[in-house]
């Protein structure tokens, strides 16, 4: 941790009929102002302070914190550096920098910071599962695993290390072992919502559709404005046959969050297998304005133009969204991806 500021260094008080603050006691101010919400009065105090002693690693960190937080990133990871630089075992503002990066996708930077948090602390297990994170985001997953597991060797209580540990194994394949994870969360904290609907995830992939139904009517019990679970409810269902049903669920979910562009597509489909294809064929567009390289959606859609006898649209949309297989007897086959034929 940095050293303690010394007492005779002197912070001007906010009203000038009270004498001046030692930075130590600046600092303890400008800290209760920012845990409470106020960030304007604690970002001039730190300035101050800084005014005082330019150098001073806690103002610094503190302040690139709140620098971030207002969108100025790179003030502000110049500033925490700066606060490392001049406390190089602050371990505060190393784990808010790795925060930051983590923040930005800067994730190799990111690992970087929470590794050296690891190297001062190696029993800190919150680091373990923000390091994790960053490698799973990253695809580093078997890494990320680890990394989870040391946290929750650490703290076996923590339910969010527990949620993102069986994201990984989802993300894997591994859907028992996603499945367990869960499990284990939800023990902790019955009312997860995202667990419930992550265990639901799972279990719809090992084929136990009423099972992942349940999970997901848990989810918006706890929820009820909880997007993804309306969303990932009505694929269940359509799976189930029950494609009204999921169709109402779909419609839910963009009720909720109207740029959700898988909730646009799944609407997209339940409507094609139910024959309206003028409204399919709309909501894939809608889906494709939200994401422009959601390629199942530009198939689905030519497949759909197809139906209508939009031929060369259709064509166009399903060579760009499934890709298309030449033959030539010269070279074999070549497969080609929303590249010209």
């Amino acid at each position: 941790m940095p050293p303690k500021d010394p007492k005779h260094s002197q912070v001007a008080s906010a009203s000038q009929a009270q004498p001046p603050m030692s930075i130590e006691d600046g600092l303890s101010v400008a800290m209760q102002h920012q845990s409470t919400g106020r960030i304007g009065e604690a970002e001039k105090i730190y300035r101050q302070i800084l005014e005082v002693d330019p150098n001073q690693p806690v103002a610094l960190h503190l302040l690139g914190v709140i620098a971030h937080m207002a969108g100025q990133s790179d003030a502000g990871i110049q500033m925490i550096r700066k606060a490392i630089g001049h406390a190089p075992e602050y371990l505060g503002a190393l784990c808010n920098l790795g925060h930051v990066f983590l923040d930005l996708g800067r994730l190799d930077e990111a690992i970087a910071s929470y590794t050296q948090v690891i190297a001062l602390k190696p029993d800190h297990a919150e680091t373990h599962a923000n390091l994790a994170l960053a490698l799973q985001n990253s695809g580093r997953v078997d890494e990320a695993i680890d990394s989870y597991n040391r946290s929750l060797n650490l703290d076996s209580k923590a339910t969010n290390t527990h949620c993102n540990l069986g994201n990984a194994y989802l993300d894997k394949g591994e859907f028992d072992a996603a499945e367990a994870s869960y499990r284990k969360a939800l023990v902790i904290r019955p009312d997860f919502a995202e667990v419930h609907c992550n265990l639901g995830s799972a279990l719809k992939n090992q084929g136990l559709v009423d099972e992942a139904i349940a999970c997901y009517q848990q989810a918006i019990m706890h929820k009820p404005d909880y997007a993804d679970a309306h969303n990932n409810l009505g694929t269940a269902l359509q799976k189930q046959g029950d494609v009204i049903e999921a169709v109402n669920k779909y419609r839910k979910a963009l009720s909720l969050n109207v740029n959700f562009a898988d909730a646009h597509c799944n609407l997209g489909s339940a409507l094609w297998s139910l024959r309206k294809l003028e409204e399919a064929a709309a909501c894939y567009r809608t889906a494709l304005e939200l994401n422009p390289s959601m390629r199942e959606a530009a198939g689905s859609l030519g497949s759909v133009l197809l139906a209508m006898g939009k031929t060369k649209e259709g064509l166009e949309m399903e060579r760009s969204g499934f890709g298309v297989i030449n033959f030539d007897t010269r070279k074999g086959v070549d497969y080609n991806f929303g590249n010209s034929a």
